[in-house]
């Protein structure tokens, strides 16, 4: 999944999507146990009494105060293996938990420091994001019409890609999106821009880029087979780095994402990471990508 696990991708059908969470399921179930019964660290009883305290005192908090536009109680899942809640304050400081099909699989909290337009988390204990763990430790608060956001600082390119597939803004029936988004306002409305610095403004685009793509060159790179494609798209068309183009045709019932590496004036150059027995990385030119999800 794009950036780890900290943000939600929908690669696979949902039937495969339970699947693969069942697997993963039976994958964690030593490590949870293992978890839940750790006399010291973060998964002690000490400490889930201290980050329950601790949220207690972050919601007396946001009852009785609203002087900062960021504070709140945030979410982001897909109601199956990742479900991440970040509650957070000013003064009490935040709690950060990851529960998935099989129980608690990651908490965390400590103090914030906002400085510099960001905030910061000041973890407890060390914040490993591998997996089904972590968050983002630095924060960048984004107004959108009366929503509020948490996006990772950085990784924001992510959520502008998301904009141009059309995930973002999210409608209210989805179950919980792939950024963090303050509690209730999946029903509130958006109007124009994201308060998003200028340098990632230029991202959004007002129409989607479509391109046609053939392979380049397509190797084993750290276990996993890296296909690069040529597309005959570029600079004057709007495209820039970070950017995600996908597959639109042919389908193969798997959201195959390229993300661009490389950007000409007239053409550019795009990546994809899959497993090492990739049956469909022989193609030479039948790749239609667009930057929004059709």
């Amino acid at each position: 999944m794009s950036s780890g696990l900290t943000q939600v991708d929908r690669f696979v059908t949902k039937p495969k999507q339970y699947a693969v969470m069942l697997i993963l399921s039976f994958l964690l179930s030593p490590q949870l146990y293992s978890q839940n019964h750790q006399p010291h660290g973060k998964f002690s009883t000490a400490s889930i009494a201290d980050s329950e305290t601790r949220t207690k005192k972050i919601r007396e908090e946001l009852r009785r105060y609203n002087g900062d536009d960021w504070a709140g109680d945030y979410y982001f899942g897909d109601g199956l293996g990742v479900n991440v809640s970040l509650v957070l304050a000013p003064k009490s400081g935040f709690v950060f938990s990851w529960h998935g099909c099989v129980g608690l699989y990651d908490i965390n909290y400590g103090d914030v420091a906002f400085t510099n337009g960001t905030i910061r988390l000041l973890f407890k204990y060390p914040n490993k994001r591998e997996g089904f763990e972590g968050i983002a430790p630095v924060l960048l608060p984004v107004r959108w019409g009366e929503r509020h956001y948490l996006i990772d600082a950085d990784h924001v390119v992510d959520f502008t890609n998301a904009i141009n597939a059309g995930t973002e803004p999210r409608p209210s029936s989805w179950f919980g999106g792939s950024f963090l988004l303050r509690r209730g306002d999946e029903s509130k409305a958006v109007t124009g821009e994201p308060n998003l610095p200028n340098e990632f403004l230029s991202y959004i685009l007002p129409k989607p880029i479509k391109a046609n793509a053939s392979v380049e060159s397509s190797r084993i790179e750290h276990s996993r087979r890296m296909t690069y494609v040529n597309v005959d798209v570029g600079r004057v068309d709007g495209v820039k780095e970070g950017m995600k183009l996908y597959v639109s045709s042919p389908s193969s019932g798997i959201l195959d994402t390229f993300v661009v590496t490389k950007v000409g004036e007239h053409s550019a150059t795009a990546a994809i990471t899959t497993a090492r027995a990739c049956r469909s990385c022989s193609r030479s030119s039948d790749w239609k990508l667009s930057t929004k999800l059709e």
